[in-house]
């Protein structure tokens, strides 16, 4: 058992469990360069007069680069988002069995129009943190709301995917954020249980996956779009970033970082 410091907590656990956007990666690139793609693959499609009903739907504004931070862009998985997608679709006219077949074609086309890192840029330190929790004998997993393919991919072109011992996405699971699903699928994998591991994010969703996993402590980071105030009604802990993780003692300093 490894003890971890969140400020002025200790925690002894074996995994962590890290959202991705807004706690590993900048969130506001990654939705950005995902909007651009998916309007750009819809407006090939059907034409300019989805635009703006996509663009409200899903809570962006890429004239003025804005996502909303609760909106379905930034917090739903793709498959909840495709139904809001064909929803404007059919708003233009498209039967909806044909709006359906159109958006998922849309969102096929955006994902092989985007290249990693998929607009994902890690947030400063994070690599380094990550690799000293590693050395200081933690699992680590990843529990997005993207896709698994993206999300490994992306985390793969930015040099870090090799310190996860797991990576699940949106589409791994039956039940996304706030259900519990991802992390007992990642303390499934890793063979610990939920009391032996805690949640690392920076949104309410993420806190409440950990709370009804009800795993050992949820750490929110202010790295996201979630507020402070917000975050300590809801954390156990919380910190400015992931960089403010520590092992304690000095074994991951005897060993050799990954």
């Amino acid at each position: 058992m490894s003890r971890i410091i969140a400020g002025k907590t200790e925690i002894e656990c074996r995994l962590i469990v890290f959202d991705k956007n807004g706690t590993l990666v900048d969130q506001e690139l990654f939705l950005l360069s995902l909007a651009k793609a998916r309007l750009q693959c819809l407006c090939d499609k059907v034409g300019g007069q989805v635009a703006d009903l996509w663009k409200k739907a899903v809570g962006t504004d890429l004239k003025n680069e804005y996502v909303d931070h609760d909106g379905p862009l930034a917090t739903a998985p793709q498959r909840e988002e495709l139904l809001i997608a064909a929803s404007a679709i059919y708003q233009c006219g498209q039967p909806w069995s044909a709006a359906k077949k159109i958006a998922q074609d849309a969102y096929h086309c955006a994902d092989e129009s985007l290249k990693p890192s998929y607009g994902c840029v890690l947030l400063e330190g994070v690599a380094e943190t990550l690799k000293l929790l590693k050395s200081g004998g933690l699992k680590l997993a990843v529990a997005t709301t993207d896709s698994h393919k993206r999300a490994e991919e992306a985390l793969r072109f930015l040099g870090v995917a090799h310190l996860f011992d797991v990576i699940i996405g949106g589409d791994d699971v039956e039940n996304s954020k706030p259900a519990p699903d991802m992390v007992l699928e990642a303390c499934k994998q890793t063979t610990f249980a939920p009391n032996d591991s805690v949640v690392v994010g920076d949104s309410a969703s993420d806190t409440m996956m950990g709370r009804n996993a009800k795993v050992k402590k949820c750490i929110g980071v202010l790295t996201g779009f979630t507020s402070k105030e917000e975050l300590q009604r809801i954390a156990d802990v919380v910190i400015n970033s992931v960089t403010k993780l520590k092992v304690k003692g000095d074994l991951a300093h005897r060993k050799e970082l990954c």
